[in-house]
């Protein structure tokens, strides 16, 4: 509030004054509802239970993803805002987005963690969006959050114009997690943005390994 009044808050999905995102943008946003797919969430017929890409998909250590909106318009300008121009106080603003659209019943967790940052992509940004959302998710649902517990073990490409295959093989086995924190525990693995589910993937692959109970992944943006 006291940051707020000395530099008054644009709107991140439109720069209008007065708000951090207007409830112009807010409106406009295009949320993830059901029916979705019952592993990758994405819109699919209430009749297939899983959709076409996902037939077929062996037993994975991630037990399916859910995300709110599709990362487009207003919330596609926020997350740029929060990730690359430093606007740390708008991930209040937008965990507020993936605590309403939290459905214990469909996503059952109860620690969140957040998809690391490699050692030196946080040295260049100074902050992980990930765990700024994930800390304000976890406050606002009374969930514990432990963003030590999934490290990410070495530096990756990124992971934006790679192929679904690219993506895989960029982030395999590079993540490692701490069985002190997770072992039995049932997480939410939080992440700005899905596009494959490839870092996801990986992240749960460490995170049972470490002897989590069960993982979901969880985004506040989806990719079409």
């Amino acid at each position: 509030a006291v940051v707020d009044l000395v530099f008054p808050p644009r709107c991140a999905g439109c720069r209008r004054s007065g708000e951090r995102f207007c409830t112009a943008c807010q409106t406009s946003l295009s949320l993830i509802t059901a029916p979705v797919c019952e592993w990758c969430g994405y819109p699919a017929d209430p009749q297939a239970g899983v959709c076409r890409n996902c037939r077929g998909r062996g037993a994975a250590a991630l037990a399916g993803i859910r995300s709110v909106a599709f990362f487009e318009g207003p919330l596609q300008g926020a997350l740029h805002q929060l990730k690359y121009r430093r606007d740390v106080i708008l991930a209040d603003t937008l965990a507020r987005w993936l605590a309403q659209a939290w459905d214990p019943a469909a996503l059952p967790g109860d620690l969140v963690v957040p998809v690391p940052l490699s050692a030196q992509r946080l040295r260049e940004r100074g902050y992980n969006q990930a765990g700024l959302l994930a800390r304000g998710f976890a406050d606002l649902c009374g969930l514990a959050c432990r963003p030590e517990a999934l490290r990410k073990t070495r530096h990756t490409a990124s992971q934006v114009g790679l192929s679904a295959e690219a993506r895989q093989t960029n982030v395999r086995q590079a993540f490692d997690a701490q069985p002190a924190a997770v072992a039995g525990r049932a997480v939410i693995l939080l992440d700005d943005v899905c596009t494959t589910g490839a870092t996801l993937v990986a992240g749960a692959e460490a995170l049972a390994a470490a002897g989590a109970r069960s993982v979901w992944g969880f985004t506040l943006g989806r990719a079409r």
